[in-house]
């Protein structure tokens, strides 16, 4: 089978994750050539296996900013490579490359034209009439009847309320693998003591992440600290443009000390081992990977309670969830796990098995090849 995947950026982000982890799985376990397009950003060429059956092209035209003049000559390119290659499916991932996929596609005659929806377009930080525009945009594309696939039921009952046929919808959590254990872990890198608590949380700082929140629940926990315990950590992973914000808030409130912010680390995953507590304060999620990757490693995670965390987390059991006005809230929360490492081990423990029952690599890798009806190589067994 003969499949096209299509996303805007070549960024590291959990879309592009998701697409490398299925262009291995696809390639590697079952009877497929995958074709990778993409724009700006060098995380796919290097993420992309050098050995799978394909080809990767990296188109500089291709952007998430509306310009007609780059969308249409995008468009004209993924409808004469549509022509040519003649897809079994075109697999789209993220809005822009989305819309011109499903019109280059269908336009092209490819009989399955199917999208993953990684989170609403028109439910992010953009301004009002970037949204309206998101919406009406999925509005005019409803004639094409594409497939959907969907990493939450939250987002699926969305775009049945736009008008798409629940027959053309399917769910699929994200998986992800468990990350490797790294040879130097935060503690390490960034001359913590051992017996210090870390919280730790991973994510672009941008307005999704919510990265200010991230730093004052830190602030009132280490306020409300028992002087005679260890003080505790706080790591944030990644970059964005709301670091230099992140940066003045923390020398003005003296607490760079205990709240430390690491820039973009490489396979940041791979740092839940040496945490504490995983947390996440975004404004809105689809299904984090960062998440899944802190069950995986048997981390507690304490996440905003907002659409793509509460479908994970089953709050006071494998995690635990908050308000995003209630930053009170998640500090006890932390201040409870950190404090009661017997209840901290129960919890992880139970996110380890949550992880291996829903949120594993190759369920959802399964779950894509069984949709798309891929067949296993010669002597393997999907199943």
């Amino acid at each position: 089978m003969k499949i096209l995947e299509i996303i805007t950026l070549g960024e590291i982000g959990g879309a592009q994750n998701v697409l490398v982890d299925l262009v291995k799985g696809f390639t590697e376990r079952f009877d497929a050539e995958v074709d990778v397009v993409f724009g700006e950003g060098n995380y796919l060429t290097e993420a992309l296996p050098s050995n799978f059956r394909g080809e990767i092209i990296q188109l500089p035209y291709l952007k998430r900013s509306i310009n007609l003049k780059n969308d249409i000559k995008t468009l004209l390119f993924l409808n004469r490579l549509c022509q040519n290659k003649n897809y079994d499916i075109v697999h789209c991932h993220s809005s822009k490359a989305a819309w011109l996929g499903r019109l280059a596609g269908r336009t092209a005659g490819i009989r399955r034209v199917c999208v993953t929806v990684h989170g609403l377009s028109y439910v992010s930080g953009d301004s009002p009439v970037k949204k309206l525009i998101y919406k009406n945009i999925e509005r005019i594309l409803l004639p094409l009847k594409s497939e959907y696939v969907f990493v939450s039921t939250d987002d699926m009952y969305g775009m049945n309320s736009l008008g798409v046929s629940q027959e053309k919808c399917k769910v699929i959590p994200n998986g992800r693998a468990v990350p490797t254990k790294p040879d130097k872990g935060l503690r390490e890198l960034l001359g913590i003591d051992g017996a210090v608590p870390l919280v730790c949380m991973v994510g672009r700082l941008s307005f999704q992440k919510n990265p200010m929140l991230f730093i004052k629940i830190a602030q009132q926990v280490l306020q409300k600290w028992p002087k005679e315990q260890a003080t505790p950590h706080f790591v944030l992973v990644g970059d964005g443009p709301l670091r230099q914000e992140c940066q003045a808030y923390l020398n003005v409130e003296a607490i760079t000390g205990n709240v430390h912010l690491t820039g973009d680390l490489e396979n940041a995953g791979q740092y839940f081992w040496d945490t504490d507590i995983a947390l996440l304060t975004s404004n809105y999620e689809s299904c984090p990977l960062v998440i899944i990757e802190a069950m995986a490693t048997g981390t507690p995670v304490v996440a905003s309670n907002v659409i793509g965390t509460r479908h994970i987390i089953n709050h006071g059991e494998d995690g635990y969830l908050f308000s995003l006005d209630q930053e009170g809230k998640a500090a006890e929360h932390i201040m409870q796990l950190l404090l009661d490492r017997e209840l901290a081990e129960n919890v992880g423990n139970k996110a380890k098995v949550s992880y291996g029952r829903k949120y594993v690599i190759e369920r959802m890798v399964d779950d894509y090849a069984d949709y798309f009806g891929l067949k296993p190589k010669s002597g393997e067994d999907i199943q």
